[in-house]
């Protein structure tokens, strides 16, 4: 983990260095150690929060590529942590392009997860507005180039949409959207709505369908207890395919795509 190279070797200096000055005893290095690195991932965020201070209140209009890249690294950080343990199976079928990824939506932790296994990619997210209004996180997401949706605003969202495919075109983004619209607090898969097709349309870009399981728990067993979450690439749909296809028809195929790949999952709540 790139961040744990900065982390690591500051804590290892700062406890050696408290060690030796004040001659204590070998056996508190451990507690040190532990000590150092709490401090240095405190003095990370503190800068983090004073640079989201900095950031401007409105989305600008290219993506910042080293906030990007903080995020996910960051996500990609947190999570073994946190004591997650983030598997991502078919990365191998992930095409070499700008693509729409999708997934069934079970927790709020679903995008941060999926940034963290594919932090080498340019991926950001469509997201609600109140995510944009969090302390810290939301600044970063805006400059990021993640974006904001009015899910009360058909008109809006369809306007979102367009603009999100400009983005893929002209940066070369991924762009991952929940076609469920919300997350299930059930575990059952809702009803997909047909913006994903609508973004992979218009950006003529493939579309990369995934499962997500074990996210559903995190809150549960945050720090507590080690958890392994599973992401699945299940299939591709390529351009062409997307092209041809009716949006209906291809958000009908998605659904049936990840609710086959899931256990006990046959049918959707409306």
């Amino acid at each position: 983990m790139i961040l744990n190279l900065i982390f690591v070797p500051i804590a290892v200096l700062a406890a050696i260095g408290v060690l030796l000055g004040a001659k204590i005893a070998l056996w508190w290095l451990p507690l040190l150690l532990i000590g150092g690195y709490l401090a240095t991932v405190v003095v990370y965020f503190l800068i983090l929060s004073i640079a989201s201070l900095l950031m401007p209140k409105k989305a600008p209009a290219r993506c910042n590529p080293l906030c990007r890249w903080l995020i996910a690294h960051t996500m990609h950080w947190l999570m073994p942590f946190a004591a997650i343990r983030v598997v991502l199976l078919g990365a191998e079928k992930i095409p070499d392009c700008p693509c729409v990824f999708v997934s069934n939506h079970r927790s709020d932790f679903d995008p941060l997860t999926l940034l963290a296994a594919l932090r080498h990619r340019k991926l950001v997210y469509i997201s609600k507005q109140e995510n944009f209004k969090i302390p810290v996180v939301g600044p970063f997401m805006r400059c990021g180039g993640f974006i904001s949706l009015d899910r009360g605003n058909g008109l809006r969202a369809v306007k979102t949409l367009q603009t999100a495919a400009e983005h893929m075109k002209s940066d070369a983004i991924d762009i991952g959207i929940y076609p469920e619209g919300t997350r299930s607090r059930t575990g059952k898969l809702l009803r997909f709505k047909p913006g994903a097709c609508y973004l992979a349309q218009q950006a003529e870009a493939p579309i990369v369908v995934l499962t997500t399981q074990g996210t559903e728990r995190i809150s549960k067993r945050f720090f507590l207890k080690p958890l392994r979450v599973e992401l699945k690439v299940v299939e591709v749909i390529d351009v062409d395919r997307v092209m041809r296809a009716d949006q209906n028809d291809l958000t009908a195929e998605l659904q049936q795509i990840v609710a086959s790949n899931l256990p006990n999952e046959t049918s959707a709540e409306a």
